[in-house]
């Protein structure tokens, strides 16, 4: 995995990136182009903080799950997921901020984000890292089924209690500030 840190470093560049872009473009884009991106995340109002939860923890292992095993299209989706997540989160910070402030934005973001970055950027990183496998696959090279299984390791070891721990954070936040 220490081979990653060039990738990690630069999933968490184009994640920064794309955050500062969507805040700056946040006047310029309706809701209406994000309609539907959180469905699969309950009203707080009208579920337990376990469904809340289940729902926060299900859809951010799903997304970075997805993050890695993408990568089989050559590491390139990864990137495309990691910059299209850090242009939505820019966004709503915008349109958050314009109501809440940017300071009731950073306390909110900042306390579950400083653990869900590192495993979302890590995700995407290992699927660059599938990606980079893949090709020295085809050109002959050994190495791909250990990836693939140090990855899951990954994974299930470090990735996922880190996406539980910032759940429960996330979720905590969700309920004091209601």
């Amino acid at each position: 995995m220490k081979s990653l840190d060039p990738i990690f470093a630069l999933s968490l560049f184009l994640f920064t990136f794309s955050i500062f872009m969507g805040y700056s473009m946040g006047d310029e884009i309706p809701a209406s182009v994000f309609e539907g991106v959180l469905d699969n995340i309950p009203d707080p109002s009208q579920s337990t903080d376990l469904e809340l939860f289940s729902a926060i923890l299900t859809n951010n292992v799903i997304a970075c799950f997805i993050f890695l095993i993408s990568g089989v299209l050559v590491g390139v989706p990864p990137l495309i997921f990691i910059a299209l997540n850090g242009f939505f989160v820019g966004w709503v910070s915008y349109s958050a901020a314009s109501e809440l402030g940017l300071g009731f934005i950073l306390m909110t973001l900042l306390p579950h984000g400083v653990i869900e970055i590192p495993a979302i950027t890590l995700s995407v990183a290992m699927g660059v890292g599938l990606g980079y496998q893949i090709i020295n696959k085809l050109r002959r090279r050994d190495g791909l089924q250990s990836y693939v299984m140090n990855s899951l390791n990954v994974f299930i070891t470090r990735i996922v209690p880190m996406l539980m721990a910032a759940a429960i954070i996330e979720t905590g936040l969700i309920i004091f500030f209601g």
